[in-house]
């Protein structure tokens, strides 16, 4: 509508009537936006499978890769023939891409659900830092965990293992190529001979060939089926894991330290408390992790996550913290445990003595590092953490990197394992990796920042609303509106049109 065509009165109506309106609105938004907004987000986050989030859940937007670091046993004849000091060489990495595809997806009345995870591994050369072919020794599990299982039985036994073990094939290392360690896998005659017997009183062996992930890649069956929760109802639940194979306990520890929770790591609860650690449970670590808060901020893609990692708690044993004691198996307690830094695996490695560690034994007590040469830990290369941008329970950086080690000790009933000196081996070191990409990382700025839009916006409107109404103001003072001029002559002269008229009246009486 054009000014001119309207009267003072009707300017003012305009003016101050959008003024106020505008007021009005910026001062809802300032005060109403953010929350009426967050409680929006918040309410389309909960996993369903028409929900925004089931499409990131069902498979992951982000490319993840999986590096590996095999230990190369450099000196093992030295160590046998001369008692040298054993030296071991971390190779790699071996870098494959990860696709993760949720499967079996059974949806169920108490807000949870029930899914197998495939994951599938395409080899990424140039990410890697060695060739598939590099030829590695290894101590080799099957001979040493054989042996170990018939370390304290009696003598005239032991004479038998140690003869079926130098007749088939047992051995204190082998020399085999990174693929066949990591995926291909390799025949192995004791694992063959070891089948052949169907003994009862072992666990069961499943194949004559051996890899760290053999017959893994591609499968949905290892991992087992979780049952996490959706979050409908509770968001504080969601993503929190109930059960695993049917049960809520992995049955291999005791106490709190064999119970299920926390994440699977691919939903977080959202909006927790910075200082609230984030709990985590891979089914290659079995047992949960908790990432302590570090006090950290990080930016990646313009995002501000904070930072959560391993510490020296992290593998305690009940050393530092009375409540890790837990993690000592049974049959070694209480005076048996292993020092602080690293968590046997034995209860869930059919007894092979095994154990899980930060790579190259940070934080781990002197007794593990110390046996052997060739570990050095660095914090920057070797740390295990996320970065998370909390509000949202989005992880931005993972770099989940754990060791595996094998506790090598002499039996001198064994041939394989006579006058060695005790030691930790490391075996290989296994990191998923994974960085926000762009396109997600716009959606969740967007996300992040809507509240603030909102109350931007309304700060800009109030500003309008009072600037407007101001105007308003000084135009009334200075009596400055649009064909204010001629409405006030027109006013001055009716006015002295009707003292004409009056004085006429007067002078006529």
């Amino acid at each position: 509508m054009c000014c001119r065509c309207c009267g003072v009165t009707q300017q003012k109506v305009w003016v101050f009537g959008i003024g106020t309106l505008f007021a009005i609105s910026g001062l809802l938004a300032i005060l109403c936006w953010p929350s009426f907004i967050d409680k929006k987000i918040f309410k389309s986050l909960p996993l369903t499978p028409t929900s925004n989030t089931f499409d990131k859940w069902i498979e992951l937007p982000i490319p993840v890769y999986m590096t590996m670091f095999l230990w190369n046993w450099t000196n093992p004849e030295e160590v046998v023939l001369h008692g040298a000091k054993p030296n071991f060489k971390q190779l790699g990495p071996y870098t494959y891409r990860e696709e993760r595809m949720k499967m079996d997806l059974e949806w169920h009345k108490n807000k949870t659900v029930t899914f197998k995870t495939r994951r599938t591994w395409l080899w990424e050369e140039e990410l890697s830092g060695g060739k598939q072919s590099d030829l590695i020794t290894v101590p080799h599990l099957p001979s040493i965990a054989a042996a170990n299982s018939v370390r304290h039985s009696p003598k005239l036994i032991k004479i038998f293992f140690n003869a079926a073990l130098n007749d088939n094939g047992g051995a204190l290392y082998v020399t085999h190529t990174a693929k066949e360690w990591l995926f291909d896998g390799f025949y192995d005659e004791f694992l063959h001979y070891a089948m052949s017997l169907n003994n009862p009183l072992v666990p069961p062996i499943e194949s004559d060939h051996f890899a760290w992930f053999l017959n893994r890649n591609g499968s949905k069956e290892f991992e087992g089926a979780f049952t996490v929760h959706t979050g409908v109802g509770d968001i504080k639940e969601m993503g929190e894991i109930k059960f695993w194979n049917g049960v809520n306990n992995t049955g291999w520890y005791e106490g709190d330290c064999g119970r299920l929770n926390g994440s699977t790591t691919d939903l977080f609860v959202p909006d927790e408390p910075l200082e609230k650690a984030l709990t985590i449970f891979i089914t290659d670590t079995c047992r949960i992790i908790n990432l302590e808060f570090s006090g950290e901020s990080v930016e990646i893609e313009g995002i501000k996550g904070w930072k959560y990692e391993v510490t020296p708690n992290t593998f305690d044993n009940g050393q530092r913290n009375g409540d890790m004691k837990c993690y000592c198996p049974v049959n070694r307690q209480p005076d048996d445990c292993p020092a602080s830094g690293a968590t046997d695996l034995g209860p869930c490695a059919g007894g092979a003595p095994m154990y899980l560690s930060a790579d190259h034994f940070m934080y781990a007590d002197d007794s593990y590092a110390s046996t052997i040469t060739g570990v050095e830990a660095n914090y920057e290369r070797d740390n295990f953490f996320i970065i998370m941008e909390r509000k949202l329970g989005v992880p931005l950086q993972v770099n989940a990197a754990v060791m595996v080690s094998l506790f090598i000790e002499p039996d001198e009933d064994i041939d394989i394992l006579r006058g060695l000196t005790s030691f930790y081996a490391p075996l290989f070191t296994t990191a998923s990796q994974a960085v926000i990409n762009k396109e997600l990382a716009s959606e969740l700025k967007l996300a992040l920042n809507l509240p603030a839009i909102g109350r931007y916006t309304g700060v800009g409107f109030l500003c309008l609303g009072c600037i407007l109404i101001i105007v308003g103001i000084v135009l009334t003072v200075k009596r400055k509106w649009h064909g204010q001029t001629a409405a006030d002559r027109a006013k001055l002269i009716s006015q002295e049109n009707i003292n004409d008229s009056q004085v006429e009246q007067e002078q006529c009486k």
